[in-house]
């Protein structure tokens, strides 16, 4: 569960393009599809003095039905659970890893060094999409959310934070 400080609140919620969910899914639905006909062009073709393996051939195509089902679901909960929350003092990163895991990292705005955008391709380019590296002033690695849609406007949004979260503290300080 994601908590917030007191004072900070959340400004925006960002995850992968949609687009590429279709990528991720289409394959699982195809297969699926695939099994359904294969079922049943295999009982409709079935001579009659074996159509008591007609139940066999029911339960085997529901039983990999099932297991595309739960794949499809996997797909669907890791595009869903992946996301950045821009806050107004912080950038949460959600990772999940998995159906039982997930990774929550954090950064402060202040310790933003440098936010690069990197669009590789061509449907990445025509569909706006690609990955954005954040560079912070902390011993953790550079923080990547890979695929993220609109990445351009999102650094932008991190970057004017940022320096809005700058300005704020040094007139702070100058009060003083």
């Amino acid at each position: 569960m994601i908590s917030f400080c007191e004072g900070e609140r959340s400004l925006a919620v960002y995850r992968r393009h949609r687009f590429l969910l279709l990528f991720e899914a289409l394959p699982i639905v195809f297969f699926a599809g695939v099994l359904a006909a294969i079922a049943s062009f295999a009982i409709s073709e079935l001579p009659i003095d074996l159509i008591a393996l007609v139940p066999l051939i029911l339960f085997c195509a529901l039983l990999f039905l099932h297991l595309l089902w739960i794949a499809l679901f996997a797909v669907l909960s890791d595009f869903y659970l992946d996301m950045w929350i821009l806050t107004n003092e912080r950038v949460i990163a959600v990772e999940q890893k998995g159906l039982f895991s997930r990774v929550v990292s954090e950064f402060e705005l202040e310790k933003i060094q440098d936010v690069t955008v990197d669009v590789s391709g061509i449907f990445a380019t025509f569909l706006d999409y690609g990955d954005l590296i954040v560079r912070t002033a902390s011993e953790h690695e550079n923080f990547i959310f890979k695929q993220m849609s609109k990445p351009a406007k999102v650094k932008d949004e991190i970057t004017k934070m940022r320096l809005d979260r700058e300005q704020l503290s040094q007139n702070h300080v100058a009060s003083f």
